[in-house]
Order: C-alpha cells, then sequence, then structure tokens
C-alpha cells in the first residue's frame, strides 16, 4: 500500500491552540488501544510506532482510556512504553492527556473532584514516564458538582 500521500500529508503541521508548538496535521487518538476488545500490547505498539513512522507528532490519549478503574492509566502506560521502545527521535512528540473520568464497571462517570483531578495528574504523569511536565492536559469532562475553577486549581497549580 503507498502511504506517500499520507506522509506529504502528516508533514504539515499545525500550531497546537494558540501556542507555537507546532504538531502534526493529523494526530493519534490511542484510546481504541486500551478498551475492551484491544489489541495485544505488541501490536498496540507496533501501531504507535507506525504512527510516528508516518510523521504523527500528536498523540491522545487520557487516564481513562482503559477497561475499568483497576486498569487506569493503562493507555498512558503503553504511550510511554512506545516511545521508549521506537528507535526514532520524540523529542518533537507531544502526548496530550485528559482527567475528570472515572470507569468503575467499565462504566464513564465524570470526577470533577479537585483531589481527584490532582491525584490523577499525578499518576498521569508517572504513567507517562514521569519526566518533564506533561504537554498538555485537559478536563475530559465538566462536572456540575464542581465549579470549573475549582476542578481546575490543581492543573494550574501543576504548570
Amino acid at each position: 500500500m503507498d502511504f506517500g500521500g499520507v506522509k506529504d500529508f502528516m508533514r504539515r503541521s499545525k500550531n497546537l491552540g494558540r501556542t507555537h508548538v507546532a504538531v502534526s496535521a493529523l494526530g493519534l487518538g490511542a484510546m481504541p488501544l486500551s478498551l475492551e476488545g484491544r489489541p495485544p500490547e505488541d501490536r498496540a505498539i507496533a501501531l504507535i510506532h507506525r504512527a510516528l513512522d508516518l510523521g504523527v507528532t500528536l498523540i491522545d490519549t487520557a487516564d481513562s482510556y482503559c477497561i475499568d478503574e483497576r486498569d487506569k492509566h493503562h493507555n498512558e502506560r503503553l504511550i510511554a512504553k512506545a516511545l521508549s521502545l521506537y528507535k526514532g527521535e520524540t523529542s518533537g512528540v507531544i502526548v496530550a492527556t485528559k482527567g475528570g473520568l472515572m470507569r468503575p464497571g467499565g462504566d464513564w462517570i465524570t470526577n470533577g473532584d479537585p483531589r481527584h483531578i490532582e491525584k490523577t495528574i499525578r499518576e498521569s504523569h508517572e504513567a507517562l514516564g514521569g519526566r518533564g511536565p506533561i504537554p498538555l492536559w485537559q478536563l475530559h469532562a465538566p462536572d456540575d458538582r464542581y465549579s470549573l475553577s475549582k476542578t481546575l486549581k490543581p492543573a494550574l497549580q501543576a504548570v
């Protein structure tokens, strides 16, 4: 299969939001690599490596991309492992992660409690390898029980 057109497209970059951080025009959404029916780890890592080979420099993940709470941070750990095993350059890869959802029994439940947010940011940092700050952390979903300013306070303090 000829991926030449994809490679040309991937060489295009976009600024991440209002920043001057350039990322590939297409990113890799890694959620399917960690939910029910996920591929074996070696195939998931091979897929991430192929995306990097094609020029992907933005990988999207979340603490809740897992089967349930016992599996929390699976996707972030998988991405960290794939990046550590990659033979090419990864310094320009941005891993964007999210927090604020829980997976009890496989359900998706919002949790904007600032204590939860603080804990999950710390755990995400560790799951992603613990080196340097998280390049992009996002609130997965607002929680009506907490104001956004209270929910996001731990994220602002982590900067």
